[in-house]
Formats: structure tokens, sequence, C-alpha cells
């Protein structure tokens, strides 16, 4: 709990703030309570345990005594900052006695009643966070699907045109969404940052089969064939998503393990209640006259036109944008910022910052060496040279404490001490652990510089280990950006072998690569432009599904150009015909993905806006290259006679 004061605090104040933290100790789960009422002076033969700093009643002086335990040069926290305008009190609470959200309204209503009304106080800490991400994540879980619902099928029915195609195209999607929500409740997955974008985004890609389909039986009349016809393209592009999802597995991370099964499992389960909702809803809603309306069809016409007329200069053009772009994409940084987990008015960010600023940070580094004396003392002190004052917690100070630093503290002497503090400082018989309090690492440059150096000092001083949720923010979340980078390549080389397995060709290999392999390193590049060239996991992700999405348009591409082909017609002309119906519907279905998609733009969390944004960008860059690169690629000279 950090408390602040708008004046320094003063006698009256610190007096009430020690009856709270006496009473905080009372409150169910509570097992201690670490304030400046704790701190004592130093041990003498009348007082083994020292006497209290400050005194019943506490002086106005008090000050003075902060200032002479200071002196005293033990590192020991005081839990008040240097201005006399804040304190600290840290709460340990036993989960196995209480739930962390009933500790918390304890420890509320406790504020609300004992604190100074002059005073203000925010609670932070690592169970906070994840308790205040998950119950924001449920709202917006609740309101991203229906207002995407709302959206896209508002969307559907402006571009579309017509009522009846409209509810071919929606009510399907609608259906395969609601199957996916039902499955993730059947599987018992909890809601994460990552899985709440999975029924929208599945949402999308039903809408983007009905149009195909319902185009499809639009333009034949029949619809068995629309299902014979669209139907496998459909079922190509959902095992090019679920093979993205399904190479997430790669990083063994259990949160991400469960994203990836849900959206494997669930594209392919939503594909298989669209395509046959399609089929029964197709027996009943007889379709209308009215075309489609022609705006995508010219644009997608006059890109293709484009792209056939210089066929070389659009391929070199393209091979020079992802040299570009994959350059600008390998100098993004791999970065965790835990704080944008949070909602965004979430004042834990806040509170964190000011955490770090008064009393050097919110989060604990623990390092453990199982040297000598000499070696933990001298470790100490190297960490204390690099680290803020007061942040350093270990048997050293207590040492120091004691007066005698030179010489370990007795069995004794420890049992002064709480058992559950003394349990913390050992971690085992010959082990010795240090707390070294930090800021979240990836807030910024600076507080990476210092938890960069508070790690390497610690390595070069002889530390055995060095664990906590910095390091695993600072490292584990690193590798973890780089196995989901794996997982982008293996989901990029198993798409690309499903959709040339499918169309029985090795020579669509490159014809994939290129069109599908840009898109994704334009939307990694653009990280530099809004997003300060952090690639976070969130960012990768992105990318991987994205991958599996984009293939979508060239997938439907190639299998009306493969049609066509079949009949007899030459490239050139196989080239108008899948622009005349799949090059349509392209259009039509990017439109649609973008306004369902942009919902998650105004998530109170910014991995979903990151996601959806990256998502965005990267399909449009897909259906832009599609339709510019595909005809170039299939109409020149090298390819122009080869079977597809």
């Amino acid at each position: 709990m950090h408390i602040t004061s708008p004046d320094t605090l003063d006698a009256e104040d610190m007096t009430a703030l020690r009856d709270l933290s006496l009473d905080m100790e009372f409150l169910e789960g509570v097992t201690a309570v670490a304030s400046p009422f704790i701190l004592r002076w130093l041990p003498t033969p009348d007082a083994p345990s020292g006497t209290p700093l400050f005194e019943t009643p506490i002086e106005p002086a008090f000050a003075n005594d902060l200032a002479s335990f200071r002196a005293l040069e033990t590192g020991l926290p005081t839990f008040v900052n240097d201005s006399l305008t804040a304190i600290l009190l840290s709460v340990a609470i036993n989960t196995d006695q209480t739930k962390i959200a009933a500790a918390m309204s304890g420890i509320q209503s406790e504020l609300d009643r004992a604190l100074p009304g002059d005073l203000s106080a925010n609670i932070t800490g690592e169970k906070v966070i994840s308790a205040e991400i998950v119950s924001g994540l449920k709202d917006d879980l609740i309101e991203l699907n229906l207002w995407g619902a709302l959206i896209i099928t508002f969307t559907a029915f402006a571009l579309l045109r017509d009522l009846r195609m409209g509810l071919l195209a929606v009510v399907p999607a609608l259906v395969g969404a609601a199957g996916v929500l039902a499955l993730s409740v059947w599987l018992g997955y909890p809601i994460t940052v990552l899985s709440n974008v999975i029924p929208i985004l599945l949402l999308v890609l039903g809408v983007a089969d009905g149009v195909h389909l319902t185009g499809h039986l639009k333009e034949h009349g029949t619809l068995r064939g629309a299902v014979e016809t669209v139907g496998p393209a459909c079922a190509l592009t959902a095992l090019t998503t679920a093979v993205a999802f399904a190479s997430i597995t790669l990083t063994g991370n259990a949160q991400l393990f469960e994203f990836a099964v849900l959206g494997a499992i669930g594209t392919m389960l939503s594909f298989g209640i669209v395509i046959v909702t399609f089929a029964l809803l197709g027996w009943i809603i007889p379709l209308s006259d009215r075309p489609i309306p022609q705006f995508s069809a010219v644009f997608a016409r006059r890109l293709t036109l484009i792209g056939a007329a210089r066929p070389r200069v659009m391929i070199a053009f393209c091979i020079l944008a992802l040299c570009v772009a994959a350059f600008g994409f390998s100098q993004t940084q791999a970065w965790f910022p835990l704080y944008q987990n949070l909602p965004v008015d979430s004042a834990t960010s806040a509170t964190n910052d000011a955490i770090s600023d008064d009393f050097g940070g919110v989060f604990q580094t623990v390092v453990e060496t199982s040297g000598g004396w000499n070696d933990t003392r001298s470790l100490v002190e190297e960490l204390e040279a690099v680290s803020a004052p007061e942040t350093v917690l270990s048997e050293v100070n207590f040492a120091r404490w004691l007066g005698h630093p030179d010489t370990a503290p007795t069995p004794q002497e420890l049992e002064t001490l709480p058992k559950a503090l003394v349990d913390q400082l050992r971690g085992g018989e010959d082990t010795s652990r240090i707390f070294v309090s930090v800021p979240e690492p990836m807030r910024s440059d600076d507080t990476l510089a210092l938890f960069d150096a508070v790690y390497e000092t610690a390595l070069a001083a002889g530390a055995d280990t060095i664990i906590g949720l910095p390091t695993i923010m600072r490292y584990e979340a690193v590798s973890l950006i780089e196995q989901l980078s794996l997982g982008l390549i293996v989901a990029a080389l198993g798409a690309t072998a499903l959709v040339a397995i499918a169309f029985r060709s090795a020579r669509l290999v490159p014809v994939l690569i290129i069109p599908n392999v840009l898109p994704l390193m334009i939307a990694g590049a653009s990280l530099h432009l809004w997003a300060q060239g952090q690639l976070s996991p969130t960012a990768v992700l992105a990318l991987t599904i994205s991958f599996g999405v984009a293939i979508d348009d060239t997938v439907h591409f190639l299998s009306r150009f493969s049609d066509a082909k079949v009949t007899g017609q030459t490239s050139e002309q196989a080239v108008v015909t899948a622009t005349k119906s799949a090059g349509q519907v392209m259009v039509l279905t990017t439109l649609l993905l973008t306004f369902g998609l942009s919902v998650t733009l105004f998530s109170d969390f910014t991995p979903i806006r990151l996601f959806g944004a990256m998502m965005i960008v990267t399909l449009w860059a897909a259906l832009l290259i599609d339709l510019l690169l595909l005809p170039a690629l299939l109409t020149w000279k090298r390819t122009a006679h080869a079977s597809v």
C-alpha cells in the first residue's frame, strides 16, 4: 500500500498510520505487515530486540529519529520516503486462507475506516495486478464480442446492400463464434489478454467465408455448387489458420499453449459450424436478383491490371520491399511491458511508478548465493552500489543492525527477528537470499538499464541464481518472443506446404512465399512507427495468426485461377477470371475484417489493441500485395505455362 500525503506527514498522521498497520495484522489471511513502525534501534543488553524507533505517542520530532536510524547505515528499508510525504505498507497474505479479492476488500474497508481524510492510499502487488487484469478482461470480453457482432452485421448489410445475402454471410459466423465461446467454457481455460481476441477473430473469419460462399451462390445460383467449389478453399484457409495457432505450442508456455489449442480447435470448429449453417440457411433463404456492389470489383480489377501489365517490375519492386521490410523488422527490440497488460484507466501503473520513485521499486529480484559470509557481504555491497538506497534486504543488513557486520548473525540473534522473514532470507541451510526491490524492467530504457546493472552485478559478484518476477519479465519474456518467432517461421512453412500440397504443385511455393511473407514483414517493420520498435509477445502472436489469415486471400485467388485454367483459359485469362470472382470478394472480406477487428482498437487493454492493429495492417498489406503481385507472378513468362 502506497500511502501519500499532500503535505509533510506529521506526528498525528504517523500515529493514525501506526494504528492502521496494527489493525491490518488482524485481518483474515494477513500473516505479516511490514511498515516504518516495525523499525527498532540497535539491540542492547537490556533490549536484545532493540527498542521501537517510534515512541508512544509518536513525537513531532520523529523525522530526526528516522534520520538517525538511516545514519546507522544498516541499509534496512525505513518505508518512508525522503520528503516524508509517503509511506509503504507491505502486507503478506496467505492465499490458502483467503482469496485475494476477499483480502483486498478487507484491506480497503480498513483504509476507508482508519485512513486520515487528507491522505490517500493505492494498493498494488503481483496478485493485485493479476486480479485486476482478470476482472477487467471479463467485462472487455463481453463488450468486444457484442460490439464486434453488431459492427460486422451492420457492415455486411451496408457493403452487400442485400438483406438476404447479409444474413447468409453473417448468421453462420455468429453461430460459429458462439460455438467457440462455448468451447472455451467447456475446456475450462481462463480468460487471458490473448484468448480474449479469439472469438471476435473467428467471427470475422467466419464472415469472410460466408461472403465467399454467398458470393458464389449469388453468381452461379446453386447451393451445392457454392459448397463444392468454395467450401474446399474455406477448409484450406481454416487449416492454415489452425496451423498458425498450433505452431504457438512450440513455445512450451502453459498460457500460450491454451491459447494455441483454443485457437486451433476453435478455428476448425467454427469452420464446421459455418459451412453446415450456411448450407441449412441456403435451403431456407432464397437470394434476390440484386447484384453485388461493383466498387470492390473495380478496385480489385485496377490493382490486378497494374500487376499484370509489368510483371517483372512488380516482382522486382516487391522483392526490394521485402528486403527493406525484413531489415526494418530485424531491427525491432524484444520487449515485455507488464504495465500494458493493465486496463488503460488503472491506477496501478501510476502507483507502481510512484513506489519506484519513492522506494526504488515494487517488484523484487531474489539473488541466491551459497558462498561464505564474506562472499555474501561483498555481494550485498556490490548490489547496494548499483541499486537505489534501502532497496537491498539481506542478513548482512541485520548483521549491521546487530553491530557486527563482519560476522553472520547467530541462531540466537535470528530468533529475535520474525520467523517468516528469517525463512525468506534463508533459501536453505547453506543458501542465503538477497532481495532487491526494482521497478518493472521494461517500463522504460532507464528501468531496463537499472535491472541489467543489478543482474550483471549479481552474476559478476558470484550469485548462484537470480529469480523473481523481474527476471522472468526481462529474460523469460525475451526467450518467449524468440520461441514465438520460431513458431512464426513454422507457421509460414507449414501453411505454405499445406497450400502447395492441396493444389498438388511444388511450383506454387515461390508463388506463395513472397505474397504472404511480405505483409508480415511490413506489419513488423511498422512497429517502428507506432510502437517504438518494440516487439512484444502480442505482436509476434498477431503476426503468426495474421499469416494464417493473410494466406486465405491467396488460397481463394489461386482456387479460382486453377478452376479457370482447367477450362482451358490462358494464365492471363485465368487471372482476369479469378479477379472477377475472388478479387471482388477479397476486397469485401478485407473491409469486413477491418471493421470487425476495429472493435479491438477500443479495448481497455493495450495488447488487445495492438493485436487488432497488427492484424488490420497485415490484412490490408496482404490484400494489396495479392492483387498486385499474384497476377504478376502467375502471368510472368517463366510461370505463364506452369500448371497450378
